[in-house]
């Protein structure tokens, strides 16, 4: 069963667009710069933020823009994704590494006075694989003279993999619910201008309705007040 390599262009987005204003907005775009202000860095100056953005979008709307841009961000997603995995599979190497492995068994000759011996001693490097010398941190000289390898501190390692899962990572950042007026419409515009996007934001929020209640002449409130009349009445009678 064979496979054959999709060809340079078969895929929407994989190659170059000639045209090289084209080109370098799409490259732009990919790297999540506004459309604005991406118009403006080929070329285009413009007084108003709402014509350039209007612009943009008609060139962003061509099938030749729109599927170079998605192409290269896929691209990015993609070798992000491998560098990611590769980040975690040595550092989990390096959480992993054992010390042991590092050492080896050798028996000493027996002597007229000392029979022979079992001892350890560092391996040569050079007996080492790639992938376990990738794991020293460095190497330190014993008494000997021998090359004492030094692994990377179990504890820093930890750290860097509980921040690389994000475990017990504390966010400053409040719920939309927790903003005030001022904040919530600084924060709309804020990422209005990064979209390129204008909207009017020229409007205030409704204070609450309080509770209205009318009150008679002596400050009692209308349609509570009781007529004791009829009571006083009813307890003078015999």
């Amino acid at each position: 069963m064979t496979h054959d390599l999709v060809p340079l262009g078969a895929i929407p987005g994989s190659k170059p667009i000639k045209r090289v204003k084209w080109e370098h907005y799409a490259r732009l775009r990919a790297q999540c710069l506004p459309r604005v202000e991406a118009f403006r860095r080929i070329g285009h100056d413009y007084a108003v933020d709402k014509h350039a953005y209007n612009d943009a979008t008609k060139l962003e709307k061509r099938p030749l823009v729109r599927d170079r841009i998605a192409y290269l961000v896929k691209q990015a997603e993609e070798r992000t994704a491998e560098k990611r995995a590769k980040i975690e599979e040595q550092l989990w190497g390096m959480a992993e590494a054992d010390i042991g492995a590092y050492f080896e068994r050798y028996e000493t000759e027996a002597t007229e006075t000392t029979p022979s011996q079992i001892k350890m001693r560092p391996k040569l490097l050079d007996d080492l694989d790639p992938e376990s010398r990738k794991l020293i941190e460095s190497v330190e000289l014993d008494s000997r003279g021998r090359l004492i390898p030094q692994l990377y501190s179990k504890l820093q390692v930890n750290k860097e993999l509980r921040a690389f899962y994000n475990f017990g990572k504390q966010t400053d950042q409040r719920d939309v619910t927790q903003l005030s007026d001022a904040e919530l419409v600084a924060q709309l515009a804020q990422q209005a201008k990064e979209l390129g996007v204008e909207i009017d934001l020229s409007y205030s929020f409704a204070p609450p309705k309080r509770k209205q209640q009318e009150t008679d002449d002596r400050g009692e409130v209308a349609g509570q007040t009781i007529d004791l009349t009829d009571q006083t009445d009813v307890e003078n009678k015999p």
